[in-house]
């Protein structure tokens, strides 16, 4: 078998091969810098030699080349830059290179792609011998386990179990609705327009019908008749939903069918669902490719169903069994009731405001499509595809966390684990409430003054609470010689039109001029509104961070178990933390992997202090086997603390995780550097304001 295949991107056809992650990461890097990267910088990135990536991008420059996409050039003390030869050929490229980043994300590129030809080997022939795969994978018997390790969780993940029977060699057993599910999501060609470096061809016919690749007018007729219904579904779970219209031919002519109960059966009978799924086969492309039973259109309405889309506070329920939004509204409230503890919730706070009660409706409809999957199947499936890959840095710290708790007790109640793609949906309505939440701020008093008189002046004192409304409490006006009675003890700053130089008053002074659009507005914001934001918060993360250097950490598993022996109030809540930490890391990992920051929340109620300590390697460690871990950073915040606080301190550990050089300067000079971000994160607000 061959060792590799070439990469099908939109309409350009590449020969590369790209097998290392590390070259995506080279890749990506050079096509998003504005300027030319250094060797040492790359270096970093993959945690590679500078020999190394030297010699990658010799091979990475021939590859470009030789497509005639691009050359990449070596400017002198500056570094590598992408000079593009072909402008349509470097833009699918590059869409390319963003594909493979998300796919792969820390991966290796040669196991992903080995992993997936093992599943597909197991679900498609009757038995596997482990010799047939280490002779066409090149590997050893001992090599290869962990990939056959993965592949029974990934199975497991779909109720199907994987049996090792003695002289056979392994085989798969599991409900027809389930195998199919797993086969769709190998079927990775659909979502991404990406072919395996190991084909299986007697995998790939299962989605044809007598060779033919019928995929394309299926998804458009299946979509047009959703179009035209009340149903709304994601669009890579449209692409997988099209898949199975295409594996249904084959899996039928071999007599297999779905195996749903009959209790099911009848509540899928009543669903809006199932009416959708008859117009569906009734599509005369879809009924000219497969012709199906009554077990068919109820396997496929459970199918539209589990990949429901949903907005409640827009759409409302009307089109749901309305026995499961009963259910899942009144667990809703259990769950909001068991997490609004003000001694276990990270912001116990939140979930008494009307912010949280505008919002509630937004996490109700994304534990509805959980509860919907619980109930029609499994909340807990690996998922090779779901278009979130690698986007864990745009997502704030306690979001996440928040997020982590909330699953946390839905997993309880549940009785099953939960990695759904939608969890991230979760950090998203969290991250919507605390944008509401106004940073702490005392409105200026302004002090307005001309030579040009007091129409002017009214002027200018309209115009600053025009534009600065939020931030100004009143702008009084004065004529220039009325300044000796005032009492600038009720003043915060003189606004003055910017005509004469001489004023001298006892305030920070700034010109009218400097409100010009043709100005910086950090200008503006560093001379004088910055005064009005409360630093209190500020001062309290100062006085808590420590930071620890060069520490000695084998891995992440057993540092974040001493971790929990460090902060645990007593003995019995030592692994009651660990174990907390090992069930939110399956929720959503901790990794941060832009400056390769971990943050680990531990609760309040088992500590009783807060805490916010930073952890550097003194030498290299890694998450997942391949991700660089430059810091651990411990935190611990009282959920009794004002909302406002909260999002500071958020905004300043999202900071840490994204800006280069972050963790270098704190550890320079702390507090010089803290006062740095939170000025960063308020003269943000105040420019995009």
């Amino acid at each position: 078998m061959a060792r590799g295949r070439a990469f099908l991107f939109g309409k350009i056809y590449l020969k590369m091969k790209i097998e290392k992650y590390r070259h995506i990461i080279i890749l990506r890097t050079l096509i998003k810098a504005k300027e030319p990267v250094t060797a040492n910088t790359l270096a970093k990135l993959t945690n590679s030699s500078l020999r190394t990536i030297k010699s990658d991008i010799a091979h990475l420059n021939a590859l470009c080349d030789e497509e005639g996409i691009a050359r990449i050039r070596s400017y002198k003390a500056k570094g590598y830059r992408i000079d593009v030869k072909d402008e349509t050929k470097y833009k699918e490229f590059s869409d390319s290179i963003d594909v493979l980043s998300s796919m792969y994300y820390g991966r290796s590129v040669e196991a992903v792609n080995r992993r997936i030809y093992i599943v597909q080997r197991f679900l498609v022939d009757d038995y596997v011998k482990i010799e047939d795969l280490c002779d066409e994978l090149y590997m050893s018997r001992s090599s290869i386990r962990k990939d056959i390790s993965w592949a029974s969780r990934f199975l497991k993940s779909y109720g199907i179990d994987l049996e090792a029977i003695v002289g056979k060699g392994y085989h798969v057993s599991g409900k027809e609705q389930d195998l199919r599910s797993a086969l769709v999501e190998l079927r990775c060609s659909q979502y991404h327009e990406f072919q395996p470096l190991y084909p299986y061809d007697k995998f790939d016919d299962l989605f044809r019908k007598d060779g033919v690749n019928h995929y394309t007018e299926l998804r458009k007729a299946f979509l047009d008749v959703l179009r035209n219904s009340r149903i709304v579904i994601s669009d890579i779970e449209t692409k997988k939903i099209a898949s199975h219209i295409c594996l249904m031919y084959n899996r039928i002519r071999e007599g297999r069918h779905p195996d749903l109960s009959e209790e099911i059966a009848q509540e899928l009978k009543a669903t809006y669902d199932c009416e959708v799924a008859r117009e569906i086969f009734a599509d005369p492309v879809i009924r000219d490719y497969v012709e199906v039973a009554e077990i068919e259109i109820l396997n496929f309405a459970r199918l539209l169903l589990i990949n429901r889309d949903l907005n409640l506070r827009i759409t409302g329920t009307k089109d749901l069994p309305q026995k499961l939004v009963r259910e899942n509204h009144e667990l809703f409230e259990d769950i909001v009731r068991a997490t609004d503890d003000p001694i276990s919730s990270i912001a116990s706070a939140l979930y008494k405001t009307d912010l949280f009660r505008l919002y509630s409706k937004d996490l109700e409809s994304l534990q509805m499509q959980l509860y919907l999957k619980h109930h029609f199947d499994y909340t807990g499936k690996i998922r090779l595809i779901t278009y979130l890959e690698g986007n864990e840095d745009l997502f704030s710290p306690i979001p996440l966390e928040l997020t982590r708790v909330m699953i946390a007790r839905l997993q309880l109640r549940f009785g099953s684990p939960i990695s759904d793609a939608v969890v991230q949906a979760y950090t998203g309505v969290y991250e919507r409430i605390l944008k509401k939440v106004v940073y702490p701020y005392r409105k200026l008093r302004l002090l307005v003054t001309t030579t040009e008189g007091l129409v002017y002046s009214q002027h200018i004192a309209e115009s600053l609470m025009d534009l600065f409304g939020n931030y100004v409490e009143k702008a009084d006006i004065y004529n220039l010689y009325e300044m000796r009675k005032v009492n600038f003890d009720d003043y915060d700053a003189v606004v003055h039109s910017g005509v004469i130089l001489y004023y001298n008053y006892p305030l920070p002074i700034v010109a009218y001029q400097e409100l010009d659009y043709d100005r910086n507005p950090g200008e503006l914001f560093d001379r004088l509104f910055i005064h009005g934001f409360d630093r209190s918060e500020l001062e309290r993360i100062k006085s808590q961070m420590n930071i620890y250097e060069r520490q000695q950490i084998k891995d992440i598993t057993s540092f974040v178990e001493a971790l929990s022996y460090r902060y645990a109030r007593d003995p019995y809540t030592q692994k009651i933390l660990y174990d907390q930490y090992v069930e939110n890391e399956r929720i959503i990992n901790h990794y941060y992997p832009r400056n390769g920051v971990m943050i680990i929340f531990f609760p309040y109620r088992f500590t009783r202090k807060e805490i916010i300590d930073i952890y550097i390697p003194q030498e290299s460690i890694y998450y997942q086997e391949t991700l660089d871990v430059n810091a651990v950073i411990a935190v611990c915040a009282d959920p009794r603390m004002k909302l406002a606080d909260l999002k500071i301190l958020d905004h300043m550990l999202r900071y840490i995780v994204q800006v280069p050089d972050t963790l270098e300067r704190l550890t320079e000079d702390r507090d010089s550097t803290l006062e740095q971000i939170f000025d960063a994160i308020i003269r943000r607000k105040f420019t995009s304001t």
